[in-house]
């Protein structure tokens, strides 16, 4: 079970991170699981070169490079994201725009995500929905939503938040349980 967790949060153990560490605690122990923190990556948003066009991959030169690879390389991708002005982060908008030529390359991987915000998560919801289903992945589940209920607040407040997360996690290994154990 190859598994990528990209983490959309710009805060390494806030309340997303929490969420998606309960969800992959779920996780057997030969899973190998890649987690890509991408607040610590320098990467641009896709720019109007569009070289990917004739050359079938992205041309930029930085930190995405080692990202596609590791997307390539995962059976399943796991999102986090923080609900920021209505939707996903700004690092993970960025790398879903600059995954636009691996059209085809995601197909069939399943993906899962975790989502936190005090309010207005399902423009949040509805980009990693969108983002999945273009690049005709396999939603696994309906994810988590944990809500902060304030600007700076913490789970504390919602208790089903971790508890939809770990339900995430048993679902997405159920899921690849489910697909898998027939091809091996």
């Amino acid at each position: 079970m190859k598994v990528l967790a990209i983490y959309g949060s710009p805060r390494k153990e806030g309340n997303t991170a929490k969420m998606m560490d309960a969800a992959l605690s779920e996780f057997p122990e030969e899973a190998e699981i890649h987690r890509v923190y991408l607040s610590e990556l320098n990467f641009s948003a896709c720019g109007p070169c569009r070289e990917c066009k004739t050359t079938g991959n992205c041309v930029i030169q930085d930190d995405m490079q080692q990202v596609y690879k590791e997307m390539l390389w995962a059976e399943m991708i796991v999102f986090g994201s923080p609900t920021q002005f209505s939707d996903v982060s700004s690092d993970l908008k960025k790398l879903m725009e600059r995954t636009w030529w691996m059209k085809g390359d995601l197909k069939n991987k399943i993906g899962g995500y975790v989502i936190t915000g005090r309010r207005y998560m399902e423009s949040t919801l509805n980009t990693l929905h969108a983002f999945m289903l273009r690049h005709r992945m396999i939603l696994g589940g309906s994810g988590a939503l944990g809500f902060t209920h304030t600007e700076m607040g913490n789970l504390d407040n919602d208790p089903l938040a971790l508890k939809d997360a770990h339900k995430t996690g048993k679902r997405l290994v159920e899921l690849y349980r489910f697909i898998y154990s027939e091809k091996k």
